[in-house]
């Protein structure tokens, strides 16, 4: 089990409240889905983020300019993946993959 299948296990064990503040806390932490060139108006008007946990957007994404790799969360949970905004999670991707 990688750190990126810990982690999700962990998350499956708390409770609605205690993952949303987790979820919240990370956004603002380690996440730069918002310094992404990829991350546009319209996803902070439905203030998105965290797309490698949390998947896709409903907005539209250039992804010519896409920085995931760059993540300190791709490499801290030992993510394989990119392109969150618009391929979706981490955990989507994989169970695509297999």
């Amino acid at each position: 089990m990688d750190k990126f299948e810990e982690a999700m296990e962990k998350m499956s064990e708390m409770s609605e409240e205690q993952l949303e503040t987790l979820i919240d806390m990370q956004k603002k932490r380690i996440c730069i889905c918002r310094d992404c060139p990829s991350y546009n108006q319209c996803m902070d008007e439905h203030k998105e983020g965290l797309f490698c946990i949390l998947g896709k957007s409903d907005c539209k994404a250039d992804l010519s300019n896409c920085n995931c790799s760059e993540c300190p969360a791709h490499k801290n949970f030992q993510l394989k993946y990119g392109s969150y905004c618009v391929e979706g999670s981490e955990a989507e991707q994989r169970a695509k993959k297999v």
